[in-house]
């Protein structure tokens, strides 16, 4: 790995040491639960920056809904969708895009270098274990992508020996099912989890959209996950984890030429494979090996035949060394991005011709990071350089700082640096005459962040936690109709406030959080398309014996699906309602029914799109440990 951050890992490590030869007491903070995804730690540990969990129990009483919507439910991620089950969704972390977000699956990348987002679409919930969410920029410890956060989900899988099924069928045809089985022997973990769905889903797009057709758009999927690792007699455990994730969803381009149904049809693609060795070398040395592939295969079907494929190489090797009160780690990392296909044979000529001008990006990267709590403070910070082959070296860092208020509250600020690097369609792809030239002196977007936190001590009775954040993004890329290409003209800035609480009252379970905020265009003042300023979420559930019941609200102000305000893309606010209740049959089987949008509440996720009606969902599960 080449050497142009040995200043930075040495800073680190020389504060680190500093921090060792001292003789401060080291007292426990309340942070948010253990995670991985924030700190990219070895092994979990509490984090400054502010980060959602969502559970699979939290999953299980979603019912029917997408990841998407799970998250706008859940984690206060703004979402647009482009109709129902299968269709593409864009999440929203404080305003950042989806272009800004990275996601992650099993530590693994599988966006598509060509659209420069992940289809989270095309992961069910039903193969989802657990969900982290980061918000704010964490370009420090992950490169490009993570500008504006970073999304990881983990496959389905346990630790512990574990059995479970899942049979479901609810509106418009949904049929689900899904089982999965771990076993352990104390060294030798196995687990392997697979599931299927098919929803008979109406016509994703309404009169509003010029491709408008009244047709229904069914959608098929179908999954499955595998992990395994082996102790060995040395300490070095190895690990191989494997998911694949198949959806094909039919969609409205409008109509063929004679009138009739083209049957347009989009089969999407997610898997990876990681493998991963595991060691600690000495009491004060721990080390994590990885070497994996993302693959996101997209293929269109009907009037406008095409495919895309991006293949991910990626390899990391993370060391983690104690000091006092936390730990530092140091990191190397190599990303190899590929695009197929890179040419094309016009099928009526025979002529080749080159899709992509250059259809592979090379990222080597460096990282460190140091954690420390000292006499009821905590400090993170992190340093990353990036060398791509195109862009040259990028540096980002990120800086987090909390006390203990005594007998109030927790204080806590982050200012953090990200970037986004332009994707394969905006620098190589072929020209279109009159339409779309690409642009290969494109430089990569810029994001500063900047929020300030107080949450509540201990976790009695109810814990609240009140952020004010300033997300400034520069250079952004946007498409020039008059010079035909995408250009880094574009300033954002988006400055809001959220506070989110966990609370016991009443025998109720309530969790809430709410956000407000202005999502502007630097340069016009005009709101930033799809944003809102304003959606909040309410969670209530309560358990009576063996029955567990609940209520969840989402509310959203209004938004514009353009980039000027017009007043035909203005997009009113909405509230949705969901339902839950669950009966325990007895230890090992329960049954769940969940109605989503209760009040069959009419909207559009996107200009042109109508969102999911009212749905019924009734699922047997069955689980032992």
């Amino acid at each position: 790995m080449r050497t142009y951050a040995i200043a930075g890992l040495a800073s680190l490590a020389a504060l680190g040491a500093h921090a060792q030869a001292g003789n401060l007491a080291s007292t426990p903070l309340q942070l948010e639960s253990l995670v991985v995804t924030a700190t990219r730690s070895l092994t979990g540990e509490p984090t400054l920056r502010d980060t959602v969990v969502i559970t699979r129990a939290q999953i299980e009483d979603a019912g029917p809904l997408s990841l998407g919507e799970l998250l706008q439910r859940r984690a206060g991620v703004e979402l647009r969708a482009t109709g129902g089950p299968g269709q593409p969704e864009s999440a929203f972390i404080r305003g950042a895009g989806p272009a800004q977000t990275l996601v992650l699956v099993d530590g693994l990348r599988v966006g598509s270098a060509t659209a420069g987002t992940t289809a989270i679409e095309a992961i069910p919930l039903d193969m989802i274990e657990r969900i982290e969410v980061v918000k704010g920029p964490l370009s420090s410890l992950y490169g490009s992508e993570a500008a504006g956060g970073v999304i990881q989900v983990f496959t389905r899988g346990k630790d512990v020996p574990n059995l479970f099924a899942a049979a479901g069928y609810g509106s418009d045809r949904d049929r689900r099912g899904s089982a999965g089985l771990a076993t352990s022997d104390g060294t030798t973990l196995l687990s392997l989890s697979a599931g299927a769905r098919r929803v008979d889903a109406p016509s994703a797009t309404n009169a509003r959209n010029p491709s408008f057709f009244p047709d229904r758009d069914p959608h098929e999927s179908a999954w499955a996950a595998l992990h395994a690792s082996h102790r060995a007699w040395t300490g070095e455990t190895l690990a191989l984890e494997a998911f694949g994730s198949r959806s094909r969803t039919d969609f409205d381009a409008g109509p063929a030429p004679d009138g009739s149904n083209p049957h347009d049809r989009a089969d999407e693609t997610l898997s990876g494979v990681r493998l991963t060795s595991s060691a600690m070398f000495t009491q004060w040395w721990s080390s994590r090996l990885t070497i994996g592939q993302g693959r996101d295969r997209l293929q269109y079907s009907g009037q406008f035949a095409s495919r895309f494929e991006t293949r991910t190489d990626q390899a990391s090797w993370i060391n983690e060394l104690p000091v006092e009160g936390g730990s530092l780690l140091l990191g190397a990392e190599t990303i190899r991005e590929r695009v197929l296909p890179d040419r094309a044979t016009d099928p009526t000529t025979g002529e080749e011709s080159v899709l992509f001008t250059r259809n592979r990006r090379d990222t080597d990267s460096v990282f460190a990071a140091l954690s420390r709590s000292v006499a009821g403070q905590r400090v993170e910070a992190s340093v990353r350089r990036d060398r791509e082959d195109q862009f040259g070296d990028r540096s980002t860092g990120s800086v987090s700082y909390g006390f203990d208020w005594p007998s109030f509250a927790h204080l806590s600020a982050t200012w953090a640096r990200g970037f986004r690097a332009p994707t394969f369609n905006d620098l190589y792809s072929p020209p279109f005459p009159g339409f779309f030239v690409p642009n290969p002196d494109l430089r990569p977007e810029r994001s500063t962040s900047r929020e300030l936190s107080l949450a509540s001590l201990g976790a009695a009775g109810m814990r609240w936690k009140l952020t004010a954040f300033d997300n400034q993004l520069d250079d952004l890329i946007v498409f020039s109709p008059s010079a035909q290409t995408v250009l880094n003209v574009a300033h954002a800035r988006i400055r809001g406030l959220e506070a989110a609480v966990d609370a016991s009252w009443l025998g109720i379970e309530w969790h809430g959080n709410v956000t407000l905020q202005r999502p502007r265009d630097v340069d016009t003042g005009l709101m930033l398309q799809s944003r809102a300023e304003r959606f909040a979420s309410l969670d209530a559930s309560r358990r009576f014996g063996a029955w567990r019941t609940g209520l969840s609200l989402y509310a959203s102000g209004e938004r514009f699906d353009s980039t000027d305000e017009s007043p035909a893309s203005r997009l009113p606010g909405y509230a949705i309602l969901d339902a839950r209740v669950a009966y325990a049959i007895d230890k090992h089987w329960s049954a769940e029914l969940t109605a989503t949008n209760l009040l069959d509440r009419r909207y559009e996720g996107a200009l042109g799109y109508d969102a999911p009606r009212r749905a019924v969902f009734l699922e047997v599960r069955f689980d032992a440990y």
